[in-house]
């Protein structure tokens, strides 16, 4: 994606918080910017030029709870007590449902479960450029109450050792970032929501206000394009491409280009999608 930005003639800037949109215009007025900020930072940013309506309706929008994550290295692959899984990119530990549920619930109430769902990613197993020889990684977060300054190392690893036995025996290292952190590290994710704002069945609609063109915002040329816009959170990039079809429209009159996909033989999609 960078490379294809360059050869367009892109520019790439790193290091160089923004903190209002005039920083962005550098003296010009481009036809179009796209912000991929929660909606909190898009108000932040772009306030001096919104309606106190919009802004209001900004303030209104809701986040989630936060996420822990640990990250693992280690000596040897997961352990797993069902062979199926040491192929599996992405597990989802969460024993059954009603547990998933009791956890969730006392997450949703200010509480850390001590037997969590837990999201595990073994990367390494697809790609081995991800782990030097012979070793391996995991990544995993559970959920928190946003904000919280829990490291949940230890509870990862004991809910981890539930489905693999041994797992502890083959860490060599873990790295720990809180809810609280995660907010720091990236102001987008408030709380350590790294979804940009709750899902509930509201805000699938309000996201972040509710409109027929909800990428648009009322400052002129400004387009909202991150996962506080439809269709919300996931690896699929469509919060950015309906973000640039609106540009195009609204601020352009072009048209939209269309969606193509491309298919890969059997086996080689994981990897792309692992690669991405």
């Amino acid at each position: 994606m960078a490379e294809d930005l360059l050869n367009h003639g892109g520019e790439i800037v790193l290091d160089s918080p923004i903190t209002g949109l005039a920083e962005v215009r550098d003296g010009s007025r481009p036809k179009a910017v796209l912000l991929d900020l929660s909606a909190a930072g898009l108000a932040q940013i772009a306030a001096a030029e919104l309606p106190t309506r919009y802004l209001r309706r900004l303030a209104s929008f809701r986040y989630g709870n936060g996420v822990s994550k640990v990250d693992f290295a280690l000596s040897g692959p997961v352990p797993w007590a069902n062979p199926a899984l040491a192929a599996a990119p992405t597990v989802h530990l969460g024993g059954t449902r009603a547990q998933m549920s009791r956890a969730e619930a006392e997450v949703a109430s200010g509480g850390h479960p001590r037997r969590p769902f837990v999201l595990a990613c073994q990367p390494s197993i697809l790609d081995s450029s991800r782990a030097p020889c012979g070793y391996h990684i995991l990544w995993t977060y559970t959920h928190v109450p946003a904000g919280s300054t829990v490291d949940t190392t230890e509870t990862i690893i004991r809910r981890v050792e539930q489905f693999a036995p041994g797992f502890r025996d083959v860490i060599l290292a873990a790295h720990s970032i809180t809810a609280h952190q995660y907010s720091q590290y990236d102001p987008n994710y408030v709380g350590g929501d790294f979804s940009a704002g709750a899902l509930s069945a509201r805000q699938l609609l309000k996201r972040p206000v509710i409109s027929s063109d909800p990428w648009r915002t009322p400052a002129k040329g400004v387009h909202l394009c991150s996962s506080s816009t439809p269709p919300g959170p996931s690896v699929h990039g469509l919060c950015g491409w309906y973000a640039a079809q609106s540009a195009l429209k609204r601020e352009f009159g072009l048209p939209s280009p269309e969606l193509t996909y491309r298919t890969l033989p059997p086996g080689k999609q994981a990897r792309d999608d692992l690669g991405r």
